[in-house]
């Protein structure tokens, strides 16, 4: 039974069987999915730095820290998601990237996944927010992460994925097949 219907969620609650034969009712959200992207960018110096963003998240009141994201469109791919996310929220375009897995951030009541792309070979370029979006792009180390996931300045579940999968790339635990696009 549809309990919601919104432009961009909808909420549901079916009857279900249980293993032991008794009936009860799960809600849930269903999602069309969405992307994230680590960009990687190469400081002045050599240094790997990372595109982050902060951002004013409604449902809990204050500014987090994430990397770029967004939903997928109606019929959109993964990956031309992907780099529609980065050029919209960060105005940087990328030269070679890599999918690196798939997240499921709330698996007790969303369908929601969260496909998780690298990207390098990072060209500026220019911010095309979407109206009523506001973020302010920055740039941080690797080494920054890790220490804003420690003390708990970052705890969105994405960040908190993207920053495992990229200290196990930068140790060499994990490979990432790197694609070039023109």
């Amino acid at each position: 039974m549809e309990l919601c219907s919104g432009d961009f969620l909808h909420a549901l609650r079916d009857t279900v069987r249980l293993p032991d034969g008794a009936l009860t009712t799960r809600e849930y959200v269903v999602h069309p999915g969405a992307v994230m992207v680590v960009p990687m960018l190469e400081g002045l110096s050599g240094e790997l730095l990372l595109v982050m963003e902060r951002q004013f998240r409604y449902p809990l009141n204050r500014v987090m820290i994430e990397f770029p994201a967004g939903k997928l469109d109606a019929g959109e791919s993964s990956f031309h998601c992907a780099q529609r996310e980065l050029k919209e929220e960060t105005g940087y375009r990328a030269t070679s990237w890599a999918h690196a897995g798939l997240l499921h951030p709330v698996i007790a009541y969303s369908t929601e996944f969260i496909d998780i792309w690298f990207a390098r070979g990072l060209h500026p370029g220019e911010q095309h927010l979407d109206q009523g979006e506001f973020l302010d792009v920055f740039t941080a180390t690797p080494d920054e992460l890790m220490r804003w996931c420690r003390d708990g300045l970052v705890t969105d579940a994405k960040t908190l994925t993207a920053a495992l999968w990229l200290q196990n790339v930068l140790s060499g635990a994990w490979q990432l097949n790197w694609k070039d696009i023109p």
